[in-house]
């Protein structure tokens, strides 16, 4: 009686332990579908189903998951209508929608973890997107914006003249960062040909100067007070890492400063987040383990630097801002 007792117990705290997933799940639908937008001024079910080909009896469980989690609210005569905070957050026209993190979750992350019962036997998995880059870019917009103030506030306070983005992707960070000090030089490279091609026009205006090529064979001509590896380091091995920052130690002028926007594991914050992108990294042939705060400060030990800053960009997620000193 005991045992049944405490299976039971095991199986009702595992259901429990499954709903926060429900609402996620309701939100990437709504997202992916544009389903918050198609009831955002209030509609009834059988119509958003006949004027999206959506199959109404799946849609009409979709809507009662999304009134019981406070999502969608039911109205006079039927009508179905989207909360506020949905339409603005989880909707694919506003900008201020989060809901490409969703799709990235849902669609990347999650199918990734999953499959990890097939990659462990050795089997081949491919069911990723045709193209997801865009989906990442998007997202890693959206750490930029929470990353930004604390990379300007820490260039502000070095008095840095000139700064070099190794791997600067769309130019983002020195887009935000010729606004902000219109008078710094400002450089980026980048490995992606297309990539580096949309960047260069979008900067061709002002005096960013962005340039298409291979950190490893780049050569370098001159020197910068910052250098910057944002979200960068997950894409290199150990071996090529630290091969990153003897890069960065030869771009640097004298006492210059290395900024790197990372994950980290075995840190204080977010490691829960932290374990799970770092299953999802170590997953793909082409993405590596994320590091620790200690296997950085080994390279920057063996290529003079010395960690300078620590500073938390997002806790829930385990990302932070390191800063290393050239001696």
């Amino acid at each position: 009686m005991l045992i049944e007792y405490m299976r039971l117990w095991n199986a009702r705290k595992w259901m429990k332990r499954n709903e926060p997933f429900l609402p996620t799940w309701h939100a990437h639908l709504g997202y992916s579908l544009d389903l918050f937008t198609h009831f955002q001024k209030g509609a009834l079910v059988e119509e958003v189903a006949q004027a999206n080909e959506l199959n109404q009896d799946l849609l009409q469980r979709w809507v009662e998951v999304g009134i019981v989690l406070g999502h969608l609210k039911e109205g006079r005569k039927g009508k179905v209508k989207a909360k506020k905070q949905l339409v603005k957050y989880v909707s694919k026209e506003s900008p201020a929608s989060v809901g490409i993190l969703l799709k990235e979750m849902m669609e990347l992350h999650i199918p990734t973890m999953l499959s990890y019962k097939d990659l462990m036997q050795g089997k081949d998995i491919n069911f990723f997107e045709t193209d997801y880059g865009d989906t990442v870019a998007q997202t890693s917009a959206l750490l930029e914006t929470l990353a930004f103030p604390k990379i300007s506030e820490y260039i502000k306070k070095l008095h840095a003249r000139s700064v070099f983005d190794i791997g600067c992707g769309y130019g983002g960070y020195l887009k935000r960062l010729h606004v902000k000090f219109p008078k710094i030089e400002l450089s980026g490279l980048e490995v992606d040909e297309e990539v580096a091609k949309k960047a260069q026009k979008d900067v061709e205006s002002t005096l960013i100067s962005i340039v298409q090529g291979d950190i490893h064979t780049y050569d370098v001509n001159k020197s910068y007070d910052v250098v910057m590896m944002n979200n960068l380091l997950y894409y290199f091995s150990e071996e090529d890492r630290f091969k990153l920052f003897q890069k960065a130690n030869q771009c640097l002028n004298r006492k210059g400063f290395l900024i790197i926007i990372s994950p980290l594991v075995e840190s204080k914050h977010g490691q829960a987040f932290a374990s799970a992108f770092n299953s999802f990294m170590s997953a793909h042939e082409k993405m590596y383990p994320v590091p620790s705060k200690s296997e950085l400060e080994e390279y920057a030990r063996q290529t003079k630097f010395q960690l300078k800053d620590v500073i938390p960009v997002v806790k829930e997620g385990g990302w932070y801002m390191l800063a290393f000193k050239k001696k």
